[in-house]
């Protein structure tokens, strides 16, 4: 009998425990949240927390070459990409994912500078990396922005502007792997064109702007839909920061091949192009 009513409470202790609930941590870098640098929030996160990041600038230790440890978390931020920045000051990376599956959204990522993967490092690792601006991220070797080795890593929303690398100057995708690229704006590349990958990696690429970027566009990755190459008629003037769209731009809900906003921002202005720009026009445009 003792032996069945132990049984029996420890069924209503499980009935009644429920499921774990997510915690969400606070980066506050002034203080008065849960952690002041973008690194501690992380370590601090347990698989299915979220990380959540006041605006600002961040910049320096604790703040770059940020690692998740092999946990499946989110990393997002309240006011969005026009607001929270990391800075890596030509001296170092922002992400480094290795075996992990997290999320990270709503981040300006500029001045990132390595030997592979100027911002983003990612080995064996599936993350998905949204709503994020990369500006001006450089590699002395492969991927301006992005080094994607293996795994099955998913890059959408997100605008590439002036990343720069001896191959690969925005992405340079290395198999085997699964790597999904889409309703990304890549423009104004420097280096050894866009895109670049080895081993035979399948990237599946659809519905991306691919504009004014120097040598190929595509080197070997794959299309599968819906590329084009136009001029995204961003909101700011060129240097600006200023990424959002205008109503005209062909990265729009309305005009895009995909029916839904291309680059990390929507429309906010209403300037309109000196050259008209129709549906039939876009769609002449895909690769």
């Amino acid at each position: 009998m003792r032996n069945m009513s132990t049984i029996c409470i420890g069924m209503i202790v499980i009935l009644f425990a429920g499921p774990a609930h997510a915690t969400t941590w606070h980066v506050v870098p002034g203080g008065g949240g849960d952690a002041t640098t973008l690194q501690t929030g992380i370590d601090l996160a347990q698989p299915g927390d979220e990380v959540l990041v006041a605006p600002g600038t961040y910049t320096g230790a604790g703040n770059v070459n940020l690692i998740f440890s092999g946990k499946d978390i989110t990393v997002t931020t309240e006011a969005g990409a026009q607001q929270t920045v990391i800075d890596c000051e030509n001296a170092s990376r922002a992400f480094i994912f290795y075996n992990d599956a997290s999320t990270v959204e709503g981040f300006t990522i500029r001045n990132g500078n390595a030997i592979l993967g100027g911002a983003v490092y990612c080995e064996s690792a599936s993350p998905t990396v949204r709503y994020c601006v990369f500006v001006g991220n450089s590699a002395t070797s492969q991927g301006g922005a992005l080094y994607l080795k293996q795994g099955a890593p998913v890059f959408y929303n997100n605008t590439f502007h002036g990343c720069s690398a001896t191959s690969g100057a925005t992405v340079w995708f290395e198999g085997p792997g699964f790597p999904q690229f889409y309703q990304n704006i890549v423009c104004e590349s420097a280096g050894g064109g866009a895109f670049g990958c080895a081993g035979s990696p399948y990237a599946f690429m659809a519905c991306n702007d691919l504009y004014g970027n120097s040598g190929s566009t595509l080197l070997c990755a794959g299309n599968n839909g819906n590329n084009f190459s136009m001029d995204p008629l961003f909101c700011g003037i060129p240097g600006s920061g200023n990424f959002y769209l205008q109503q005209t731009s062909p990265c729009s809900a309305h005009f895009s091949p995909c029916g839904a906003s291309i680059g990390a921002f929507g429309t906010l202005c209403e300037v309109t192009a000196t050259e008209s720009i129709t549906w039939g026009k876009v769609k002449s445009m895909y690769r």
